[in-house]
Protein backbone atom coordinates (compact mmCIF):
# COMPACT_ATOMS: atom_id res chain seq x y z
CA UNK A 1 0.00 0.00 0.00
CA UNK A 2 1.24 3.43 -0.49
CA UNK A 3 1.85 5.87 2.05
CA UNK A 4 -0.06 8.57 3.77
CA UNK A 5 1.97 11.81 3.10
CA UNK A 6 0.93 15.32 5.24
CA UNK A 7 2.66 18.41 5.97
CA UNK A 8 3.07 19.17 9.56
CA UNK A 9 4.59 22.63 11.47
CA UNK A 10 7.96 22.25 12.48
CA UNK A 11 8.90 26.08 13.47
CA UNK A 12 6.66 29.21 13.23
CA UNK A 13 7.59 29.18 9.22
CA UNK A 14 8.76 25.48 8.72
CA UNK A 15 7.15 22.89 7.83
CA UNK A 16 7.99 18.70 7.45
CA UNK A 17 6.21 16.13 6.08
CA UNK A 18 5.13 13.10 7.78
CA UNK A 19 4.07 9.79 6.66
CA UNK A 20 1.96 6.87 7.70
CA UNK A 21 2.14 3.61 6.69
CA UNK A 22 -0.60 0.65 6.55
CA UNK A 23 -0.74 -0.90 9.61
CA UNK A 24 0.02 -4.50 8.14
CA UNK A 25 2.82 -3.10 5.72
CA UNK A 26 4.75 -1.49 9.37
CA UNK A 27 4.77 -4.99 10.57
CA UNK A 28 5.83 -6.65 7.31
CA UNK A 29 8.41 -4.14 6.96
CA UNK A 30 9.37 -3.95 10.82
CA UNK A 31 10.35 -8.01 10.45
CA UNK A 32 12.41 -7.29 7.77
CA UNK A 33 14.35 -5.03 8.56
CA UNK A 34 14.92 -6.55 11.71
CA UNK A 35 15.64 -9.80 10.12
CA UNK A 36 19.07 -8.37 9.21
CA UNK A 37 19.61 -5.30 11.85
CA UNK A 38 21.35 -7.67 14.49
CA UNK A 39 23.89 -8.29 11.92
CA UNK A 40 24.16 -4.69 10.71
CA UNK A 41 24.62 -3.16 14.30
CA UNK A 42 27.80 -5.67 15.11
CA UNK A 43 29.05 -4.00 11.95
CA UNK A 44 28.79 -0.30 13.79
CA UNK A 45 30.76 1.56 16.24
CA UNK A 46 31.28 0.32 19.52
CA UNK A 47 28.44 1.37 21.97
CA UNK A 48 30.84 2.30 24.74
CA UNK A 49 32.52 4.94 22.86
CA UNK A 50 29.38 6.90 22.36
CA UNK A 51 30.11 8.30 18.60
CA UNK A 52 27.26 6.41 17.21
CA UNK A 53 24.64 7.42 20.34
CA UNK A 54 21.27 7.35 18.49
CA UNK A 55 19.03 4.10 18.00
CA UNK A 56 21.30 1.18 19.10
CA UNK A 57 19.64 -2.06 18.25
CA UNK A 58 18.36 -4.47 20.92
CA UNK A 59 19.69 -7.81 20.28
CA UNK A 60 16.84 -10.36 19.45
CA UNK A 61 13.66 -9.60 18.91
CA UNK A 62 12.90 -8.60 22.24
CA UNK A 63 10.91 -5.64 23.26
CA UNK A 64 12.01 -2.43 22.47
CA UNK A 65 13.60 -2.48 19.72
CA UNK A 66 16.41 -0.22 20.86
CA UNK A 67 18.39 -0.21 23.31
CA UNK A 68 16.90 2.21 26.60
CA UNK A 69 19.62 4.62 27.38
CA UNK A 70 20.04 6.16 24.45
CA UNK A 71 17.78 8.92 23.93
CA UNK A 72 18.35 12.66 23.33
CA UNK A 73 18.76 13.20 27.04
CA UNK A 74 21.09 10.88 27.57
CA UNK A 75 23.20 12.34 25.16
CA UNK A 76 23.10 14.96 25.91
CA UNK A 77 23.99 13.78 29.58
CA UNK A 78 27.39 11.40 27.31
CA UNK A 79 28.79 14.75 26.48
CA UNK A 80 29.18 16.17 29.71
CA UNK A 81 31.99 13.92 30.39
CA UNK A 82 33.70 15.96 27.67
CA UNK A 83 33.28 19.44 29.05
CA UNK A 84 35.72 18.47 31.87
CA UNK A 85 38.15 17.80 29.84
CA UNK A 86 41.34 20.20 28.94
CA UNK A 87 41.79 18.22 25.42
CA UNK A 88 40.03 19.79 23.35
CA UNK A 89 40.40 23.39 21.98
CA UNK A 90 37.27 23.91 19.93
CA UNK A 91 34.14 22.49 19.04
CA UNK A 92 31.97 22.38 15.94
CA UNK A 93 28.13 21.52 16.05
CA UNK A 94 26.54 20.94 12.94
CA UNK A 95 23.76 18.64 11.29
CA UNK A 96 22.79 17.26 7.90
CA UNK A 97 20.61 19.23 5.48
CA UNK A 98 17.14 17.21 5.05
CA UNK A 99 18.67 14.27 6.06
CA UNK A 100 15.91 11.55 5.70
CA UNK A 101 14.62 12.91 2.31
CA UNK A 102 18.02 13.07 0.92
CA UNK A 103 19.01 9.53 2.13
CA UNK A 104 20.41 7.95 -1.50
CA UNK A 105 19.21 4.39 -1.14
CA UNK A 106 20.94 2.75 -3.28
CA UNK A 107 24.46 3.92 -1.37
CA UNK A 108 22.05 2.53 1.31
CA UNK A 109 21.54 -0.88 -0.22
CA UNK A 110 25.13 -1.40 -0.73
CA UNK A 111 26.04 -0.66 3.09
CA UNK A 112 23.25 -3.49 4.49
CA UNK A 113 24.00 -5.92 1.97
CA UNK A 114 27.83 -5.28 3.31
CA UNK A 115 26.77 -5.18 6.61
CA UNK A 116 24.52 -8.01 6.65
CA UNK A 117 25.16 -10.27 3.67
CA UNK A 118 21.45 -11.15 2.95
CA UNK A 119 20.70 -9.35 -0.44
CA UNK A 120 17.56 -10.88 -0.93
CA UNK A 121 16.18 -9.27 2.57
CA UNK A 122 17.99 -5.99 1.56
CA UNK A 123 16.14 -5.84 -1.69
CA UNK A 124 12.96 -6.93 -0.67
CA UNK A 125 13.31 -4.02 2.19
CA UNK A 126 14.03 -1.79 -0.92
CA UNK A 127 11.12 -2.80 -2.78
CA UNK A 128 9.04 -1.87 0.00
CA UNK A 129 11.02 1.73 0.02
CA UNK A 130 10.52 2.39 -3.47
CA UNK A 131 6.65 1.86 -3.60
CA UNK A 132 6.23 3.99 -0.53
CA UNK A 133 8.61 6.83 -2.54
CA UNK A 134 6.85 6.64 -5.12
CA UNK A 135 9.69 4.22 -7.39
CA UNK A 136 12.26 7.85 -6.37
CA UNK A 137 15.89 6.38 -5.61
CA UNK A 138 15.92 9.09 -2.52
CA UNK A 139 14.29 9.27 1.10
CA UNK A 140 13.21 7.07 4.04
CA UNK A 141 9.85 8.19 5.41
CA UNK A 142 9.77 9.60 9.04
CA UNK A 143 8.37 7.82 11.87
CA UNK A 144 9.13 4.34 11.92
CA UNK A 145 11.71 2.39 14.28
CA UNK A 146 12.63 0.41 11.21
CA UNK A 147 12.96 3.68 9.18
CA UNK A 148 15.25 4.92 12.42
CA UNK A 149 17.81 2.25 12.29
CA UNK A 150 18.09 2.47 8.09
CA UNK A 151 19.20 5.80 8.67
CA UNK A 152 21.76 5.09 11.24
CA UNK A 153 22.65 2.09 8.75
CA UNK A 154 23.26 5.64 6.14
CA UNK A 155 25.73 6.85 8.11
CA UNK A 156 27.69 4.00 9.44
CA UNK A 157 30.57 4.73 6.51
CA UNK A 158 31.13 8.35 8.09
CA UNK A 159 30.89 7.39 11.65
CA UNK A 160 33.96 5.01 10.88
CA UNK A 161 35.49 7.11 8.58
CA UNK A 162 35.99 10.13 11.13
CA UNK A 163 37.29 7.96 13.97
CA UNK A 164 39.52 6.18 11.18
CA UNK A 165 40.87 9.42 11.27
CA UNK A 166 40.95 10.53 14.82
CA UNK A 167 38.38 12.79 14.49
CA UNK A 168 36.52 13.02 18.08
CA UNK A 169 33.25 13.28 17.36
CA UNK A 170 29.40 12.26 18.73
CA UNK A 171 26.23 11.97 16.80
CA UNK A 172 22.38 11.82 17.87
CA UNK A 173 20.85 11.22 13.99
CA UNK A 174 21.85 13.66 12.06
CA UNK A 175 23.14 15.87 15.02
CA UNK A 176 26.77 15.58 14.76
CA UNK A 177 28.76 17.23 17.41
CA UNK A 178 33.08 17.49 16.79
CA UNK A 179 35.67 17.86 19.15
CA UNK A 180 38.78 19.37 18.16
CA UNK A 181 41.85 18.21 20.25
CA UNK A 182 44.62 20.89 20.64
CA UNK A 183 46.51 21.12 17.15
CA UNK A 184 43.71 19.97 15.46
CA UNK A 185 42.30 22.35 12.52
CA UNK A 186 39.10 22.96 13.15
CA UNK A 187 38.11 24.19 10.02
CA UNK A 188 39.76 21.12 8.53
CA UNK A 189 37.89 18.31 10.08
CA UNK A 190 34.69 20.34 9.24
CA UNK A 191 35.88 20.24 5.66
CA UNK A 192 36.86 16.84 5.74
CA UNK A 193 33.21 15.81 6.79
CA UNK A 194 31.35 17.78 4.43
CA UNK A 195 33.53 16.34 1.77
CA UNK A 196 32.97 12.63 3.36
CA UNK A 197 28.55 13.36 3.45
CA UNK A 198 29.03 15.08 -0.26
CA UNK A 199 31.23 12.34 -2.20
CA UNK A 200 29.93 8.99 -0.30
CA UNK A 201 26.59 9.71 0.51
CA UNK A 202 25.21 12.29 -1.50
CA UNK A 203 24.47 14.65 1.67
CA UNK A 204 25.46 18.26 2.53
CA UNK A 205 25.47 20.38 6.09
CA UNK A 206 22.82 22.51 7.04
CA UNK A 207 25.29 25.49 6.79
CA UNK A 208 23.02 27.72 8.96
CA UNK A 209 23.05 25.45 11.90
CA UNK A 210 26.65 25.06 11.62
CA UNK A 211 28.92 26.32 14.58
CA UNK A 212 32.43 26.52 15.56
CA UNK A 213 33.27 27.28 19.26
CA UNK A 214 36.15 27.65 21.49
CA UNK A 215 35.97 25.35 24.03
CA UNK A 216 34.55 27.22 27.05
CA UNK A 217 31.94 28.65 24.63
CA UNK A 218 30.92 25.91 23.65
CA UNK A 219 30.55 24.26 27.54
CA UNK A 220 28.19 26.66 28.05
CA UNK A 221 26.00 26.67 25.24
CA UNK A 222 25.51 23.26 23.49
CA UNK A 223 22.41 22.17 25.45
CA UNK A 224 20.47 24.11 22.70
CA UNK A 225 18.88 21.33 20.17
CA UNK A 226 18.57 21.10 16.77
CA UNK A 227 18.30 18.70 14.16
CA UNK A 228 16.23 16.07 12.95
CA UNK A 229 14.87 13.93 15.70
CA UNK A 230 11.95 16.45 16.51
CA UNK A 231 10.22 14.10 18.67
CA UNK A 232 13.13 13.19 21.25
CA UNK A 233 14.32 17.17 20.93
CA UNK A 234 11.00 18.28 22.22
CA UNK A 235 10.86 15.35 24.98
CA UNK A 236 14.24 16.86 26.08
CA UNK A 237 13.32 20.13 26.09
CA UNK A 238 10.01 19.50 27.90
CA UNK A 239 12.12 17.39 30.65
CA UNK A 240 14.56 20.48 31.12
CA UNK A 241 11.79 23.00 31.21
CA UNK A 242 10.38 20.89 34.35
CA UNK A 243 13.48 20.61 35.85
CA UNK A 244 14.09 24.54 35.10
CA UNK A 245 10.84 25.98 36.47
CA UNK A 246 10.13 23.49 39.65
CA UNK A 247 13.37 21.87 40.83
CA UNK A 248 12.35 18.39 39.56
CA UNK A 249 11.06 16.09 36.90
CA UNK A 250 8.15 15.07 38.79
CA UNK A 251 5.35 17.14 39.21
CA UNK A 252 4.72 17.15 42.78
CA UNK A 253 1.96 19.22 45.26
CA UNK A 254 4.19 21.82 45.49
CA UNK A 255 5.31 21.81 42.18
CA UNK A 256 1.96 22.01 40.96
CA UNK A 257 1.38 24.97 43.24
CA UNK A 258 4.03 27.11 42.18
CA UNK A 259 2.69 26.29 38.14
CA UNK A 260 -0.60 27.45 39.56
CA UNK A 261 0.56 31.16 40.36
CA UNK A 262 1.65 31.78 37.04
CA UNK A 263 0.00 33.46 34.24
CA UNK A 264 0.19 30.85 31.83
CA UNK A 265 -2.53 32.38 29.21
CA UNK A 266 0.36 35.21 29.14
CA UNK A 267 3.20 33.45 29.18
CA UNK A 268 1.67 31.92 25.83
CA UNK A 269 0.91 34.65 24.58
CA UNK A 270 4.24 36.54 24.66
CA UNK A 271 5.53 32.57 22.94
CA UNK A 272 3.69 33.50 20.24
CA UNK A 273 4.29 36.77 19.76
CA UNK A 274 8.23 35.81 19.41
CA UNK A 275 9.63 36.31 15.73
CA UNK A 276 11.02 32.87 16.37
CA UNK A 277 8.91 30.37 18.65
CA UNK A 278 10.25 27.57 20.66
CA UNK A 279 8.29 25.33 19.97
CA UNK A 280 9.15 22.29 23.09
CA UNK A 281 8.66 25.78 25.16
CA UNK A 282 5.09 26.28 23.90
CA UNK A 283 4.45 23.20 24.28
CA UNK A 284 4.67 22.65 27.44
CA UNK A 285 2.49 25.40 28.47
CA UNK A 286 -0.16 23.64 26.93
CA UNK A 287 0.71 20.74 29.10
CA UNK A 288 1.17 22.52 31.87
CA UNK A 289 -2.14 24.24 31.43
CA UNK A 290 -4.16 20.67 30.93
CA UNK A 291 -2.53 20.38 34.70
CA UNK A 292 -3.76 23.57 36.25
CA UNK A 293 -7.04 23.17 34.87
CA UNK A 294 -8.20 26.55 35.40
CA UNK A 295 -11.63 27.62 33.54
CA UNK A 296 -9.54 31.08 32.17
CA UNK A 297 -7.79 29.05 29.78
CA UNK A 298 -10.66 27.74 27.99
CA UNK A 299 -11.34 31.38 26.76
CA UNK A 300 -7.78 32.34 25.66
CA UNK A 301 -7.86 28.71 23.58
CA UNK A 302 -11.29 29.16 22.22
CA UNK A 303 -9.97 32.56 20.73
CA UNK A 304 -6.40 31.37 19.09
CA UNK A 305 -7.65 28.54 17.43
CA UNK A 306 -6.39 29.26 14.19
CA UNK A 307 -3.13 30.73 15.87
CA UNK A 308 -2.66 27.74 17.49
CA UNK A 309 -2.95 25.01 14.28
CA UNK A 310 0.57 24.18 14.62
CA UNK A 311 0.06 22.60 17.93
CA UNK A 312 -3.11 21.18 17.04
CA UNK A 313 -2.48 17.75 18.52
CA UNK A 314 -1.78 19.73 22.08
CA UNK A 315 -4.37 21.93 21.68
CA UNK A 316 -7.11 18.93 21.18
CA UNK A 317 -5.74 17.04 24.08
CA UNK A 318 -6.16 19.91 26.34
CA UNK A 319 -9.49 20.80 25.02
CA UNK A 320 -10.53 17.05 25.64
CA UNK A 321 -8.92 16.80 28.91
CA UNK A 322 -10.93 20.11 30.23
CA UNK A 323 -14.04 18.26 28.85
CA UNK A 324 -13.55 15.17 30.46
CA UNK A 325 -13.03 16.61 33.50
CA UNK A 326 -16.30 19.32 33.36
CA UNK A 327 -14.36 22.27 33.32
CA UNK A 328 -16.49 24.97 31.56
CA UNK A 329 -15.62 26.88 28.52
CA UNK A 330 -15.51 24.65 25.29
CA UNK A 331 -19.71 24.00 25.17
CA UNK A 332 -20.94 24.21 21.59
CA UNK A 333 -16.98 24.37 20.26
CA UNK A 334 -18.08 22.01 16.60
CA UNK A 335 -19.26 25.16 14.38
CA UNK A 336 -16.33 26.99 15.35
CA UNK A 337 -13.76 23.81 14.59
CA UNK A 338 -15.91 23.66 10.88
CA UNK A 339 -14.89 27.43 10.13
CA UNK A 340 -11.49 26.42 11.35
CA UNK A 341 -10.85 22.93 9.08
CA UNK A 342 -12.55 24.53 5.96
CA UNK A 343 -10.33 27.61 6.17
CA UNK A 344 -7.54 28.73 3.92
CA UNK A 345 -5.25 28.49 6.74
CA UNK A 346 -5.65 24.38 7.34
CA UNK A 347 -5.99 23.51 3.72
CA UNK A 348 -2.41 22.10 3.52
CA UNK A 349 -2.30 20.73 6.82
CA UNK A 350 -4.20 17.18 6.77
CA UNK A 351 -2.54 15.65 9.81
CA UNK A 352 -3.75 19.18 11.75
CA UNK A 353 -7.01 18.60 10.65
CA UNK A 354 -7.61 14.74 11.63
CA UNK A 355 -6.79 16.24 14.92
CA UNK A 356 -9.53 18.58 15.23
CA UNK A 357 -11.83 15.96 13.41
CA UNK A 358 -11.09 13.96 16.37
CA UNK A 359 -12.55 16.06 18.72
CA UNK A 360 -15.91 14.85 17.49
CA UNK A 361 -14.76 10.78 16.88
CA UNK A 362 -14.09 10.71 20.91
CA UNK A 363 -17.63 12.68 21.02
CA UNK A 364 -15.70 16.17 22.55
CA UNK A 365 -17.51 18.45 20.00
CA UNK A 366 -20.65 17.33 18.84
CA UNK A 367 -20.98 17.55 15.07
CA UNK A 368 -24.56 17.60 13.24
CA UNK A 369 -25.32 16.16 9.97
CA UNK A 370 -24.89 19.76 8.63
CA UNK A 371 -21.54 20.41 9.44
CA UNK A 372 -20.82 17.00 8.16
CA UNK A 373 -22.35 18.18 5.08
CA UNK A 374 -20.16 21.40 5.11
CA UNK A 375 -17.27 18.89 5.65
CA UNK A 376 -17.75 16.55 2.47
CA UNK A 377 -15.51 19.42 1.02
CA UNK A 378 -12.36 18.06 2.92
CA UNK A 379 -11.10 14.95 0.44
CA UNK A 380 -8.32 14.12 1.38
CA UNK A 381 -8.08 10.73 3.24
CA UNK A 382 -7.26 11.46 6.71
CA UNK A 383 -10.57 13.70 6.28
CA UNK A 384 -12.48 10.85 4.48
CA UNK A 385 -11.79 8.36 7.53
CA UNK A 386 -12.19 10.75 9.77
CA UNK A 387 -15.67 11.83 8.62
CA UNK A 388 -16.50 7.89 8.29
CA UNK A 389 -15.79 7.67 11.93
CA UNK A 390 -17.98 10.78 12.52
CA UNK A 391 -20.67 9.11 10.62
CA UNK A 392 -20.88 6.03 12.49
CA UNK A 393 -20.62 7.56 15.84
CA UNK A 394 -23.90 9.66 15.04
CA UNK A 395 -25.54 6.53 13.89
CA UNK A 396 -25.71 7.43 10.20
CA UNK A 397 -27.30 4.32 8.75
CA UNK A 398 -28.36 5.79 5.49
CA UNK A 399 -24.82 7.27 4.58
CA UNK A 400 -23.91 3.67 4.81
CA UNK A 401 -27.04 2.03 3.42
CA UNK A 402 -26.28 4.21 0.49
CA UNK A 403 -22.79 3.27 -0.49
CA UNK A 404 -22.44 0.01 0.88
CA UNK A 405 -22.55 -1.77 -2.61
CA UNK A 406 -20.05 0.57 -4.13
CA UNK A 407 -17.43 -0.25 -1.34
CA UNK A 408 -15.30 -1.52 -3.71
CA UNK A 409 -15.11 2.45 -5.73
CA UNK A 410 -14.30 3.53 -2.01
CA UNK A 411 -10.07 4.05 -1.74
CA UNK A 412 -8.26 1.26 -0.08
CA UNK A 413 -6.85 3.41 2.09
CA UNK A 414 -10.30 3.91 3.35
CA UNK A 415 -12.10 1.23 2.50
CA UNK A 416 -11.54 -0.49 6.46
CA UNK A 417 -12.51 2.36 7.72
CA UNK A 418 -16.01 2.45 6.15
CA UNK A 419 -16.39 -0.75 6.99
CA UNK A 420 -15.25 -0.43 10.74
CA UNK A 421 -17.51 2.57 10.72
CA UNK A 422 -21.07 0.62 8.68
CA UNK A 423 -21.11 -1.51 12.47
CA UNK A 424 -24.03 1.16 13.34
CA UNK A 425 -26.17 -0.74 9.98
CA UNK A 426 -28.57 -3.47 12.12
CA UNK A 427 -26.87 -6.89 12.97
CA UNK A 428 -28.19 -8.91 10.31
CA UNK A 429 -28.03 -6.64 6.95
CA UNK A 430 -24.14 -5.75 8.07
CA UNK A 431 -23.15 -9.46 8.20
CA UNK A 432 -25.24 -10.32 5.08
CA UNK A 433 -23.00 -7.23 3.71
CA UNK A 434 -19.91 -7.62 5.26
CA UNK A 435 -20.04 -11.41 4.03
CA UNK A 436 -20.53 -10.80 -0.03
CA UNK A 437 -17.75 -7.82 -0.37
CA UNK A 438 -14.63 -10.10 0.93
CA UNK A 439 -13.88 -10.88 -2.40
CA UNK A 440 -13.94 -7.23 -3.75
CA UNK A 441 -11.64 -5.55 -1.33
CA UNK A 442 -8.11 -4.39 -1.99
CA UNK A 443 -6.28 -3.65 1.32
CA UNK A 444 -4.20 -6.20 2.87
CA UNK A 445 -5.79 -9.07 4.94
CA UNK A 446 -9.43 -7.67 4.09
CA UNK A 447 -10.96 -11.10 4.59
CA UNK A 448 -9.32 -11.40 8.60
CA UNK A 449 -10.28 -7.84 8.97
CA UNK A 450 -14.13 -8.09 7.96
CA UNK A 451 -14.32 -11.53 10.23
CA UNK A 452 -13.36 -8.94 13.25
CA UNK A 453 -15.98 -6.50 12.43
CA UNK A 454 -18.51 -8.76 12.00
CA UNK A 455 -17.70 -10.47 15.61
CA UNK A 456 -17.46 -7.63 17.11
CA UNK A 457 -20.51 -5.59 15.67
CA UNK A 458 -22.65 -3.80 18.53
CA UNK A 459 -19.22 -2.68 20.14
CA UNK A 460 -18.92 1.37 19.80
CA UNK A 461 -15.65 2.39 17.75
CA UNK A 462 -14.79 4.57 20.22
CA UNK A 463 -15.11 3.19 23.91
CA UNK A 464 -14.93 -0.35 23.00
CA UNK A 465 -18.39 -1.11 25.10
CA UNK A 466 -21.42 -2.41 23.69
CA UNK A 467 -24.39 0.11 22.78
CA UNK A 468 -27.96 -0.94 21.77
CA UNK A 469 -28.15 -2.49 18.02
CA UNK A 470 -29.93 0.41 15.86
CA UNK A 471 -32.93 -0.34 14.24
Amino acid sequence: MSLIESLVPKSRFGFRTAHQPFPVDTVLFTALVAKIADTCEVGRDEVVESRSFSYRKNAGLNHPFFIEGHSYKDWISSLMFHLFSSEYSHAIRTDISDFYMRIYRHRLENILISLSGDAPTVRRIERFLSIWRGGQSFGLPVGTDACRFLAEMALNDVDMGLVSEDYRHSRYVDDIILLCKHGQDPYAILAHLAQTLSSNEGLSLNTQKTIIKDWNEFSQSFLDPSGEDEESKEHWATEKLFHAAYGNEELDSEALAVLMMKDLTKELENELMSEFWDMGHIRIILHAMRLVEDPKVSDYIRSNLARLVPFAKDVCLLIESFHKKGIPGFENLAGEVVDLLLSPRMRPLGASRAWFLELGVRGVANFSNADLKRLEALTEILDVRQLMLLRSRLGDVNFFRNRKSRVSEIQSWAQPTFIFGARCLPKDEYLHWARSIKSRLQFPLAGLFVDWCMATHGADPIDNGFVPERN
